[in-house]
């Protein structure tokens, strides 16, 4: 299913393809991607986030599909912080991943 985050103030258009059945995510190339990413004690995930940008991203737009394990993976590389992302992905209707499970598996 397709899923999208946007964030005005960061300039963050992202598009994905979730698979409700392996759960992972793939980041759509074109996807524009955070310009920074987030260097804290907190947050672990910054060297991981800068490695997986190698060679795909120029600029801040992602040249090539780029599939993740998780959500929340997918949306730490596309906003470069920690993030959840089965509340950040969002369909056409802006209903997160964790919604659409919920309502898949009720």
């Amino acid at each position: 299913m397709k899923v999208y985050i946007a964030r005005e103030r960061s300039g963050i258009n992202a598009k994905g393809e979730f698979d409700p059945t392996t759960r992972s995510l793939t980041v759509l190339q074109g996807s524009v991607l955070s310009v920074s990413i987030a260097y804290t004690e907190k947050f672990r995930g910054a060297k991981s986030i800068e490695k997986s940008r190698e060679g795909v991203v120029k600029g801040n737009i992602l040249q090539r599909d780029v599939t993740f394990k998780s959500a929340s993976t997918a949306a730490n590389f596309v906003t470069g912080t920690s993030t959840n992302g089965l509340t950040a992905w969002k369909d056409k209707n802006g209903k997160t991943i964790k919604e659409l499970i919920a309502e898949a598996e009720a």
